[in-house]
């Protein structure tokens, strides 16, 4: 029977791991964003392979104008080798690592807190609309759920098995600080769990001595992995330092330079049940904020009456395995809290992309926990569940649709320039649009894929054509705009404009 079970437990994680696999992969050529991010690291990788033109530093954030580490775009280079001049290649390289996850999230988390958990935190994330939008294009956040999830198991084994496994939790999180700068939060998760293993140890020097030498060779990679930072920064006078320490403390905001103490204090621990919600019920639930902080609080308690049964059974020898599995996973939970309740800046989805496997598991475990309660404790699992998938459901058809900058709209739209650009014109683009990207990365990729480029940089002075990509539309006439690439052209009558079908309006100046 328990054999039967089993094998029923096995065609359900076949079932969830097709759906996770078509919720990823359905219609994605059609439907993939293409915005000026992706624009701008095609172009950056394409010259990795076809000019040898070699980076060390990589994307910037969208907050602070810090530099992220090179790692994603050398990850995008094979695959978009592949598919040139379509930038697909990456696209599908991170819609599988989507479903690895999700395969993981089962096979490494049943070994964590046991086959139940690991099972219902694996369906939960499969069909969790905002998981699955991360996985459906190509951007330096989206891997890091499978960086931490794999980071999180080396703890485990380091915790349970061998310390030799730090160095790797090391490496993880080497990967994880060059995928988005937030995830140096999981420093402050592992940190944590590897000092309570050093004060474990403490009677034991033999233990101890290990335990320094292996972090020391941790240490050591991780400055290894950070070396072109490290240099661009001496060069640079400090500017990502300088950069990440105002946007922690905050010094750019004269809010919080005119609160008191007593303020700050109240305002950190309303912003820390905020993020709470946001970590462990925005992703999964409701975006009702008055619901989540009910739900926040019952679920915080429901998560430490999990641990405590679960230290009981340790104590009693059963299940040490799993006891220690909720330590992690809740240890990361609190600390990424805590950590995000610092941040004084909007947190997005992608931000926190890292904690997804750990709000997942952390709702796997309250289910557990309320599935051994009785009726009322299917009752709620069944509210829950309610919610989950009214939530989901609206939000997945919007991820699944074809709207906004899709890459075949922006290369279909890039056509029409280049048909309209005569052999040998000098020409640039200026994009108007609410993202403020006016260099248009998006369509300049495309363009830059065809036998009529627009000019670099340097030669932008010396173009003979301009077209402007009218995006947003705010602009009647946008030879008024105050943009330096329109304002220097010599020649603002207009030679053509047209409209793109479902896009943007294009104009077309030139020099005679």
């Amino acid at each position: 029977m328990i054999s039967s079970l089993l094998q029923k437990k096995h065609y359900f994680l076949i079932v969830v791991l097709l759906f996770a696999v078509f919720l990823r992969f359905w219609n994605i050529s059609n439907t993939v964003q293409f915005l000026g991010d992706q624009g701008r690291d095609s172009l950056i990788v394409s010259k990795i392979f076809k000019e040898k033109d070699l980076v060390f530093i990589g994307p910037v954030t969208s907050v602070g104008n810090m530099y992220l580490g090179p790692l994603y775009y050398y990850f995008m280079v094979p695959f978009l080798m592949i598919s040139y001049p379509s930038p697909l290649g990456p696209v599908y390289a991170v819609a599988f690592l989507g479903v690895l996850t999700i395969y993981l999230m089962y096979a490494l988390g049943k070994e964590l807190m046991g086959e139940k958990v690991a099972l219902a935190a694996t369906t939960l994330m499969a069909f969790s609309a905002t998981v699955v939008a991360g996985t459906r294009f190509s951007w330096n956040p989206n891997p890091a759920p499978l960086a931490s999830l794999v980071m999180i198991y080396f703890v485990f084994k380091a915790l349970r098995k061998n310390e030799k496994y730090w160095v790797l939790v090391v490496l993880c999180f080497s990967v994880l600080i060059q995928l988005h700068y937030l995830t140096l939060l999981s420093g402050l998760g592992f940190g944590s769990l590897w000092l309570w293993q050093l004060y474990q140890k403490h009677k034991n020097k033999k233990s101890i001595k290990k335990m320094i030498v292996l972090t020391v060779i941790g240490g050591l990679i991780f400055i290894i992995s950070l070396t072109p930072l490290i240099l661009f920064d001496i060069k640079h006078d400090g500017l990502n330092f300088q950069a990440f320490k105002k946007i922690i403390s905050g010094e750019n905001s004269f809010e919080q330079q005119s609160l008191t103490s007593v303020e700050k204090i109240n305002k950190y621990l309303v912003n820390t049940k905020n993020r709470g919600s946001q970590i462990l019920l925005e992703l999964s639930i409701s975006d009702q904020k008055n619901l989540n902080n009910y739900l926040f609080l019952f679920s915080i308690v429901i998560l430490f009456l999990s641990l405590r049964d679960s230290q009981i059974l340790a104590i009693n020898g059963k299940s040490k395995d799993h006891y220690f599995g909720k330590i992690i996973i809740i240890t990361f939970l609190i600390t990424g809290i805590f950590g995000t309740a610092l941040y004084k800046h909007t947190i997005f989805d992608h931000y926190i992309a890292y904690l997804f496997p750990v709000s997942f598991f952390a709702l796997g475990l309250i289910g557990e926990y309320l599935y051994k309660k009785g009726i009322s404790g299917k009752f709620a699992i069944g509210l829950f569940l309610i919610l989950f998938a009214n939530y989901n459901v609206s939000k997945m058809s919007k991820v699944l649709s074809s709207t906004g900058s899709t890459m075949n709209k922006i290369w279909s739209t890039s056509k029409t320039i280049t048909d309209r650009v005569m052999d040998g014109e000098k020409y640039n683009i200026v994009l108007l649009t609410g993202t403020g990207d006016i260099d248009g990365q998006n369509y300049r990729y495309f363009l830059s894929t065809t036998d009529k480029p627009p000019v670099e940089m340097e030669d932008r002075g010396k173009i003979d054509t301009l077209f402007i990509i009218n995006d947003d539309k705010v602009l009647k006439n946008v030879a008024d705009s105050p943009i330096y690439e329109i304002v220097v052209f010599p020649n603002k009558t207009p030679s053509e404009v047209y409209q793109i079908d479902d896009g943007p309006e294009i104009t077309v100046l030139r020099r005679n």
